[in-house]
């Protein structure tokens, strides 16, 4: 009996244990392989039949029923490109007569079989569509990409630009119309205008038996971790961050005292906002602002899900100090890659720059993030391979027109944009202060034509004539389509739109530097008048540091730094470049990945271009060095012009009244540099003043010295007790919050004295009269203590009596 109960208990903690495996093992949800990986309905490099004859074939032309026998079949990848290789064209279709009119749609049907079509519930498309494509499976439209929405137009072009469709983009449909047997999928894709150099289309439709994929703990992780400017640069910043699923938004932050990361248990927390990506990108992108900071403040961070404690890894940002004099930020464009590896030039091109810049306060990225923005595989490689640089640093980015698919600028990086903004699918445009800089962020994506949007305009102008009279000394504008670049771009249709449009406004606005992109090659303009560039030989210049600089040169900088990733793009010709009303300075295609680092003080700009070969670098594992490449620099002089005119202010012929303004312009044109003292022209008048006022005060009357003992004339009156006495102390006046004024420590006359010490009397008697700080006078402080000690003490008594 006690066998069998040692058997049945032996038994029992088995299947017990077997149970217990068969909850917690791997496979126990395991489904099919296939329905896992999915069925393909269409595969990759498929044939397809094509219409590319100019014309509309009929709304008929996407059913499955439609007859497609005079169309022409060819295999994917169709298209043409001057880069086929590149691209993988292996079907070449034609685009009309006219190369600067290519027919605006192409047209492309493939019919394809299904068993068993209720049992699948989802589907995924890979697609190259170069430039917009609207999809139909069975007649029914299934999405649109990069196209707008409403009533769609066959017969014209979408006005939106892709990238070289190199890669495929990855779409979730979800659930599609599929019919048991024969189903067909129709694509139209049209051209961005009648010049664009390149159509591609194929495309790869896969089903699913399973749902969606099931949410896991890791959809709630935070990703793509940006820091971002909103606002007042000294006491706020902006967060965006990804998860895959919808969680809370939270962000949570706490001083920095050390290099500890800190115990967040005691944060300060802020709560933002999340919304829907678009399907193609997939998940929740998440925004927060941070609005009550300090200045000068390092702080750490993170965010994530308070609830479900996901969170980001600690990271730190900065806000900007009050008073910032100078600083130093670091200008990159046009990051985009086709792979993980592409993306890694970028982070270590911008490694390299902030080793050789540590203090630089952010990044400025004239746009073009990525190559394909519907791209969520691009998105994950830009921010996987320099997360660390975008959670620890501040970006100010551009919209490039690479970045503007649907929103997802905008859900990538949170800027305080304004609120009656237009095309906000498209991208933003922002300002920002920081230092004796005010920066204007534009996007050139917010209309088709590619002048910008009256709105935005209208902004601009506001913008910068309220920073010119807010103090800024510099105004600063970036964005993306550069109107002034010397290669592929610089003579298309919109950049001459913008060209015509812009230059005259940022010469009107008073525009000192322009920051651009898109063009992919280096590039540094003569001063520009607007659209007329400044003669060399009536701008002065100065050395400084192996810097030459052009003082107060008037008019635009315009630069155009490369690319920080793989594209490169080769300069016209001269001829051309004169044709198009282009003057460079300075133009080259290094084929190396470049950053520059840029400086502002009050009075200088200071910029250092740099050559990186990122990609070698990587590749050997080791940091090669930057090459400089270009520098250049602007002096301004208002401060100089400024003591020059407050010398020029004073009398010709002075007395010892003028003491006080002589010394002041003496200590203005001592707070200057060597450098800008040069161009006080009238310096040599104040040193004439100065040895004036010297022998006024030599030749003043020494007053008389009276000897104690002897006995006062009767004749002379009393003094009054009311009537203060003078002396020959020296009165030392403080001019601290004034810092134009001189610190005078030289006696003064004795009617001046006597005018001081009246002041003196006025102000003690207003000293009462301030708010007290809550300081208690030590007596107080002694006698509250005392009697604190007496109720103690009897309190301790009365209660050893009651016991």
């Amino acid at each position: 009996m006690e066998k069998w109960k040692s058997k049945f208990v032996y038994l029992l903690v088995g299947l017990i244990l077997v149970q217990i495996g068969m909850g917690h093992a791997p496979f126990q949800n395991v489904v099919k392989a296939e329905s896992i990986a999915g069925e393909t309905f269409i595969a990759k490099e498929s044939t397809w039949k094509y219409w590319d004859q100019g014309t509309y074939p009929g709304d008929t032309w996407r059913d499955g029923a439609y007859d497609d026998t005079a169309w022409k079949s060819g295999k994917g990848a169709l298209g043409y490109n001057p880069k086929n290789a590149d691209i993988k064209i292996n079907t070449t279709i034609s685009y009309g007569a006219d190369e600067d009119k290519k027919y605006p749609v192409s047209f492309f049907r493939k019919n394809f079989e299904v068993k068993g079509a209720d049992k699948y519930l989802r589907a995924n498309l890979a697609l190259k569509a170069d430039d917009s494509a609207v999809i139909y499976v069975n007649g029914k439209e299934v999405k649109r990409v990069r196209l707008a929405d409403g009533v769609i137009n066959f017969g014209d072009y979408s006005g939106q630009q892709s990238s070289d469709a190199a890669e495929y983009e990855g779409i979730k449909l979800g659930a599609i119309p599929l019919q048991e047997g024969t189903n067909t999928m129709a694509v139209a894709v049209f051209q961005q205008q009648g010049s664009s150099s390149d159509v591609t289309f194929d495309a790869e439709l896969t089903g699913f038996v399973t749902p969606d994929e099931t949410v896991g703990e890791e959809d709630y992780t935070p990703s793509k971790v940006a820091v971002t400017f909103f606002g007042n640069t000294q006491t706020q910043k902006g967060f965006t961050w990804h998860t895959k699923s919808d969680t809370e938004s939270v962000l949570q932050y706490v001083k920095a005292v050390d290099s500890v990361v800190p115990n967040f248990a005691g944060a300060q927390t802020v709560i933002g906002k999340s919304e829907a990506n678009d399907a193609a990108i997939g998940g929740f992108s998440h925004q927060v602002a941070a609005k009550y900071l300090e200045p000068g403040t390092t702080y750490w961070y993170r965010v994530g899900d308070k609830k479900r404690d996901k969170w980001s890894e600690p990271a730190k940002f900065m806000t900007q100090k009050r008073d910032t004099k100078a600083f130093d930020f670091l200008y990159v464009t046009d990051s985009q890659g086709s792979s993980e590896e592409e993306y890694s030039w970028t982070d270590a091109t911008l490694n390299k720059g902030f080793a050789m810049y540590p203090n630089a306060e952010f990044i400025l990225q004239t746009g073009d993030l990525v190559n394909t923005s519907s791209s969520p595989a691009e998105w994950g490689w830009l921010f996987g391979t320099s997360q660390n640089l975008l959670s620890n640093t501040t970006i100010a980015a551009a919209t490039g027109n690479h970045d503007a698919f649907n929103n997802s600028f905008r859900q990538h990086f949170y800027y305080n944009y304004p609120a009656n903004a237009n095309n906000l699918n498209k991208g933003v445009y922002y300002s920002f202060d920081y230092g004796p800089a005010h920066f204007m962020m534009l996007n050139t994506n917010d209309q088709d034509s590619r002048a910008l949007d009256p709105v935005q305009l209208a902004w601009l102008r506001e913008d910068a004539k309220q920073a010119r009279a807010d103090g800024a000394k510099w105004l600063v504008v970036a964005f993306h389509k550069g109107i002034y670049t010397v290669a592929s771009h610089m003579t298309d249709t919109e950049i001459v739109t913008l060209r015509n449009q812009l230059a005259p406004v940022f010469d009107e606005l008073g525009i000192d530097i322009v920051l651009q992109g898109h063009d992919h090659s280096y590039f540094r303009s003569q001063q520009m008048d607007g659209k007329t560039p400044i003669a060399t030989d009536t701008i002065g210049t100065v050395e400084e540091d192996g810097i030459s600089r052009d003082v107060d040169p008037g008019g635009q900088s315009y630069h155009v730094i490369n690319t920080s990733g793989y594209k490169f793009y080769q300069p016209q010709s001269e001829s051309k470049m004169r044709d198009a009303g282009v003057y460079p300075t300075k133009y080259a295609q290094p084929m190396l990945q470049m950053f520059a680092g840029i400086s502002f003080t009050e009075d200088r700009f200071t910029y250092k271009a740099y050559t990186y070969d990122a990609k070698s670098a990587q590749a050997a594992r080791n940091a090669t060095e930057a090459t400089l490449f270009d520098t250049y620099g602007i002096l301004k002089t208002d401060r100089a012009k400024a003591v020059t005119a407050e010398i020029g202010a004073l009398p010709a012929k002075i007395t010892l009244k003028d003491k006080v303004a002589l010394l002041a312009a003496k200590a203005a044109y001592d707070k200057l540099d060597a450098t800008l003292q040069k161009y006080v022209i009238n310096y040599a008048s104040l040193t004439s003043k100065l040895a004036d006022l010297e022998t006024l005060e030599a030749d003043k009357p020494k007053p008389e010295v009276t000897d104690p003992n002897s006995e006062r004339p009767t004749t002379e009156k009393p003094v009054s007790p009311e009537q203060p006495v003078t002396t020959e102390t020296p009165i030392e006046t403080d001019t601290s919050s004034n810092p134009e004024q001189a610190i005078v420590t030289e006696p003064l006359l004795n009617q001046e004295k006597i005018e001081v010490k009246h002041n003196a009397v006025a102000a003690d008697t207003n000293v009462t009269k301030l708010p007290t700080t809550g300081d208690t006078d030590t007596l107080w402080a002694l006698v509250l203590l005392g009697g604190s000690f007496l109720v103690l003490g009897s309190a301790i008594l009365w209660r050893r009596k009651l016991k």
